[in-house]
């Protein structure tokens, strides 16, 4: 009985925030029909890898010519290359159905397609799938054909005839990311503050996170574009717009009930109207852990006899560290400590430690940290607030820190000699600890959960080098391969930035953008001087310290983890597999002391890749990841 109470008080605690930004109230944006309806606006669209990456992809989803996007987004060329979560203005027709306002867009249903995925993945919580069904009532949901039309109603609003009158001429819907501020948003957009919140009957915000939100402008903004760097984004068919709440969303139904119960046992909206708060006594009666006295101010707290299901299974020994004695070993959070964005180095009790500022992600990360137990994902050993009720989360320290610093150094750098250098030993060892991690969270754990945020800045190195994958403010509980092979894309750019210590995407000569996806294709593509093309392509830095069939190999696997078409990945495990055989085969370093005899070495590649049976991925024996 009192396992299941915790298990209700975390559901409703955690959960309940996020929930309540989808419950209607009466400060929420309508998007009711105008006397000037039907009228010709604007949705902001996100560019996303890999379906959604170009102007055509885009143009085919919404029914809208390539011109007009470039036209309305200020690009050169309706064929140009769009960057990873490019921000677009796509224009729409927007029109009234039961006194609300829609832009409706034909969408062919494929495999493994279901009103929500579409809806918060392909239409980025632009719509809901709530209102897909009720504009295909003669569908049902649960029993979707390959190569049906399903009406996909986006949600949009023309501008009253006051408001043109005012020169408010467009309403553009916008969906609110878990890192937006409103002032920055408004500035982005070329409106006010004060405009968007009598728009959107002012709302808060921060409660608005994936759902949809209306700007009210004079005129299109010029969007900037954004600067890619891998630390940033790689995979982005993981949308951000869904990363905060898609769990809560596939669980609205389950949970609603003990949330209306939770709330009367649990009071976790604070006063200043935050996504979630997180005090003292509520984090440790939630997850078990015991209170420290005082005199226990600048030590972990003891373990708690009782822990949530779950979460037990994750942390040995959970802790809940007085805020206080962070603040003493971070200098009061003092930059020089920073070692990430917002994560911080700590030394507590003689043991050194990560400390995350967490942000309106971290129920999301706790729901899926407290599932997860495996060598090769960042342990979390505990967690504390502070009088503001902001959280932090305590991670095991990672000495080599993150993988992104060991591959990207400029040549001028000091620290790019010979001591700051991974091998070709070591590299195939990384990615083998990466993929066994993905391979873990794919098909070990129930349900699946796919991290959405493979890249080589989230990926941690212990002092000898163990690759540890962290960041899950982006990860989600999932069923279904094409939701899961995303991860699979992302880790096959992976292998190409560590096999040739490049960004995934560079500006090169002219300014054109060079992409190692592309790139590889170009280099594989014939017999004829493939040795001489990948020696060319591969990390410099290696100095030619490498077997150029195991590099023909790995780069064979990344193409394949690269395609367009999911169903043509590979799954996890069979990545594992490969890997773990051209790990054993590299029987020694491949460092710059010293070079195996390629005659004395074992036989290169293994049998199994020299005859192309494992890479050749044909259809009739694919299966999805």
């Amino acid at each position: 009985m009192k396992q299941s109470l915790l298990t209700l008080l975390f559901s409703s605690c955690f959960i309940y925030p996020l929930i309540n930004a989808q419950s209607t109230n009466t400060n929420t944006t309508t998007f009711s029909c105008s006397s000037i309806s039907p009228c010709r606006t604007y949705v902001a669209y996100r560019t996303q890898l890999p379906n959604y990456a170009d102007i055509g992809a885009i143009s085919d989803l919404f029914g809208v010519s390539r011109l007009l996007i470039a036209k309305a987004n200020n690009l050169s060329s309706e064929d140009g290359t769009l960057l990873p979560d490019q921000l677009l203005l796509v224009p729409v027709s927007c029109g009234c159905t039961a006194n609300r306002s829609f832009a409706n867009m034909t969408y062919e249903i494929a495999k493994g397609d279901s009103f929500y995925l579409v809806s918060i993945r392909a239409f980025e919580n632009l719509t809901d799938y709530n209102a897909v069904e009720e504009f295909n009532p003669s569908l049902d949901p649960s029993h979707l054909k390959v190569g049906q039309e399903v009406i996909f109603p986006l949600y949009c609003k023309c501008p009253s005839k006051i408001q043109v009158d005012q020169s408010i001429n467009f309403l553009l819907t916008y969906v609110w990311q878990a890192s937006d501020q409103i002032d920055q948003v408004s500035k982005l957009m070329n409106s006010s503050t004060n405009a968007m919140l009598s728009e959107n009957n002012y709302r808060n915000f921060n409660n608005s996170v994936a759902r949809p939100v209306l700007i009210p402008v004079s005129e299109l903004p010029r969007l900037p574009t954004p600067i890619y760097d891998t630390t940033t984004h790689v995979s982005q068919q993981n949308a951000r717009s869904d990363r905060t709440t898609i769990v809560a969303w596939s669980m609205v139904g389950v949970i609603l009930a003990l949330v209306i119960l939770g709330v009367l046992a649990c009071y976790c909206k604070d006063h200043h109207n935050k996504v979630f708060t997180c005090n003292r006594s509520e984090v440790t009666d939630l997850l078990g852990f015991s209170k420290t006295s005082d005199n226990l101010a600048f030590s972990p707290a003891i373990k708690g006899d009782k822990l949530l299901t779950g979460v037990s299974q994750f942390i040995d020994k959970p802790v809940f560290f007085d805020n206080m004695s962070l603040a003493e070993a971070t200098m009061n959070f003092d930059d020089s400590y920073r070692i990430g964005s917002s994560v911080y180095k700590a030394e507590i009790g003689g043991e050194v430690y990560a400390v995350k500022k967490a942000k309106g992600e971290v129920a999301e990360e706790l729901k899926i940290l407290q599932f997860v137990s495996h060598a090769n994902l960042v342990k979390l050993e505990g967690v504390s607030s502070d009088e503001n009720g902001d959280c932090f989360l305590i991670y095991e320290f990672a000495e080599n820190g993150s993988l992104d610093k060991w591959l990207f150094r400029s040549p001028s750098s000091s620290s790019s000699s010979s001591s700051a250098f991974l091998s070709w030993k070591q590299r195939l060892s990384i990615l083998l600890d990466v993929a066994s991690g993905l391979q873990y969270l794919h098909e070990h754990t129930r349900p699946s959960i796919v991290h959405g945020d493979v890249r080589a800045r989230n990926i941690l190195l212990s002092a000898d080098f163990k690759a540890k994958i962290s960041k899950f403010s982006a990860a989600r509980m999932v069923a279904g391969g094409a939701t899961a092979s995303a991860d699979v894309f992302a880790f096959g750019i992976l292998i190409l930035e560590v096999i040739s210590g490049r960004r995934a995407m560079e500006s090169g000569e002219g300014g054109n953008m060079r992409m190692l996806w592309e790139e590889i294709r170009t280099v594989l593509e014939a017999e004829e001087m493939r040795e001489h093309r990948i020696k060319k392509w591969m990390d410099p830095s290696l100095e030619g310290f490498y077997p150029t069939d195991g590099a023909i190999s790995i780069a064979v696997l990344a193409r394949a983890c690269a395609q367009e078409n999911y169903c043509q990945r590979p799954s996890m495990t069979e990545i594992v597999f490969s890997l773990s055989v051209l790990d054993q085969l590299c029987s020694c370093p491949f460092d710059r002391a010293s070079m195996p005899n390629s005659e004395e070495n074992t036989p290169w590649p293994p049998p199994f890749i020299q005859s192309g049976s494992y890479f050749s991925f044909d259809n009739s024996h694919r299966r999805l990841p």
